[in-house]
């Protein structure tokens, strides 16, 4: 598959990328794991040059390799290189976590897939009911697994939400700051993801939670200075900026979003802390340059990198000063 996007499924409308292969509402994690290609498994192999450690018969080294699925001419793919204490979580286990909220049609699969030679992989489930922030302005609610087979990173599962009208993607966060339930890929992994059914049932409180908030946002009025001094709290300027009273490229590129995009000049929208807020994820995911980014590169930096960070901050602000200002 081009792009990078090397398999994926999807339920409704096309991703902006052209990408994957569609599938009917509320297949299982099977149907939808073949769907996008994931029904492959990775292996721990004794790496090259490793030495046995212990009488268990232990390496002090292990590679991970992407095993080829039988009747396919597939070869295998060395992701890493991991010490002794990591564990894999398979594909099909990542998708079973879905299983406690999607078999009982609290949620359905609307998209998964891998990203690259299928070092990072990815669920996102899709919630019963849409937030209403104003009128004509709805956000769909998701949950979103990322599991990552290089021996980087861990599995990490995310609130995120969807706004209908231009698709940016909103991060949210639990009350304790955690950006994501984040488990390492270590022996004890099993026992922490046999917690995420407890972490599963407060979705939808999570959900309430940022409801509230975000229709705070929506009675703030970016009147006077209100709009640079929250790209200041998201995006400050340097010292010599400061000093030479320059305005930030970002600021620039933000300012146009937020007073040009057509979505955010909605009745309600228009002029508000929440405009702002969306203004700023806006242009992360579609407007921030970058340079030769592929479909790939830009879905990992606006859901797992950068680009997820920045939207996390500007959420964190955003709520200050809707506390502040209100």
């Amino acid at each position: 598959m081009p792009a990078n996007v090397q398999t994926m499924a999807y339920y409704g409308e096309k991703p902006w990328h052209g990408l994957g292969k569609e599938v009917p509402k509320g297949v299982t994690a099977e149907e939808m794991i073949r769907a996008a290609g994931l029904n492959w498994e990775v292996e721990l192999r004794p790496a090259r040059g490793a030495r046995k450690i212990n009488r268990k018969g232990e390496f002090s080294r292990y590679e991970i390799v992407r095993v080829p699925r039988p009747g396919t001419k597939e070869t295998e793919v060395l992701f890493g290189v991991v010490s002794r204490r990591y564990q894999p979580l398979q594909n099909i286990e990542a998708f079973g976590f879905f299983d406690l909220i999607v078999g009982e049609r609290k949620a359905y699969f609307e998209t998964a897939g891998a990203l690259g030679e299928g070092e990072r992989i990815w669920v996102m489930a899709r919630m019963p009911d849409a937030m209403k922030i104003v009128s004509g302005d709805e956000c769909f609610k998701y949950l979103l697994l990322s599991n990552t087979h290089s021996g980087e990173g861990s599995v990490i599962v995310k609130f995120t939400m969807v706004r209908v009208v231009c698709q940016n993607t909103l991060m949210l966060a639990m009350d304790d700051g955690q950006k994501a339930y984040r488990v390492r890929h270590s022996r004890q992994m099993q026992f922490k993801l046999n917690e995420l059914a407890d972490f599963l049932s407060i979705t939808q409180e999570i959900f309430l939670k940022a409801e509230e908030q975000f229709r705070k946002m929506v009675k703030i009025q970016m009147t006077g200075t209100r709009l640079n001094d929250y790209l200041e709290a998201v995006y400050p300027r340097t010292d010599n900026q400061k000093k030479k009273g320059e305005t930030p490229a970002r600021w620039k590129h933000v300012h146009e979003v937020f007073e040009n995009s057509d979505d955010l000049q909605l009745p309600g929208v228009c002029g508000t802390l929440w405009g702002a807020y969306n203004a700023i994820t806006g242009f992360e995911d579609y407007k921030e340059p970058q340079q030769e980014e592929l479909p790939d590169q830009r879905l990992d930096r606006i859901w797992f990198g950068s680009g997820a960070d920045i939207k996390m901050k500007a959420l964190f602000k955003a709520t200050e000063l809707a506390n502040a200002w209100n």
